[in-house]
């Protein structure tokens, strides 16, 4: 296998000034929400979620990767990696996604010979010059829309390729906060029993 056969891409400097700026706000506003909320367990508290979301985003920014080698296909995020075998690759859709809430995403699904999703891809991290080098670098036939859809359109046109996320996308934004809700109950009470 010579170099030339393996592609990486890495975040690109716009996505990552944008996670930085998330990072520095989202913190802020835990600490500040500490201090208001008074008492020394709350302050605690929120400097601890602030913490963690903040080295939580520095380790995203780390891991987060796309390669292409003669034989494998793999995206790597936070808390996945996943890789799958390129000679099952038999197309793609590349679409622009609009989330609620957020900037609208480049999505690239790799599907296989029986247009299944083989691998999904959120492309908000790179920049759209990357994703060409990859969809050149992949030469597998593109389909997709030209125009930004939102999530559950893209979960209508495209149902075998839209993930758990598209196709429920409230419950996903409503299981995220829950998430983030418990974590600081359970972070506030163990600070709370600990400082007495």
């Amino acid at each position: 296998m010579s170099g030339t056969d393996v592609l990486v891409l890495r975040p690109a400097p716009g996505p990552r000034r944008l996670v930085y700026r998330i990072t520095t706000v989202i913190p802020v506003v835990l600490v500040i929400a500490g201090v208001l909320a008074e008492g020394r367990p709350a302050l605690i508290t929120g400097i601890g979620l602030a913490l963690v979301f903040a080295a939580a985003m520095a380790v995203y920014l780390w891991r987060s990767r796309i390669m292409v080698t003669p034989t494998e296909i793999s995206a790597r995020g936070l808390w996945f990696h996943r890789r799958r075998d390129r000679a099952n690759a038999a197309s793609l859709i590349r679409m622009t996604v609009v989330h609620p809430g957020a900037a609208p995403a480049e999505t690239i699904v790799v599907l296989d010979p029986g247009q299944r999703a083989l691998l999904r891809i959120n492309a908000a991290l790179y920049s759209a010059a990357d994703l060409d080098r990859l969809v050149d670098h992949l030469g597998l036939p593109v389909a997709g829309s030209d125009r930004p859809v939102t999530a559950a359109q893209f979960a209508r046109e495209e149902p075998e390729a839209a993930g758990w996320v598209q196709r429920h996308m409230l419950a996903f934004i409503l299981l995220c906060a829950l998430g983030f809700a418990v974590l600081a109950l359970v972070l506030g009470t163990v600070i709370a029993a600990v400082s007495g």
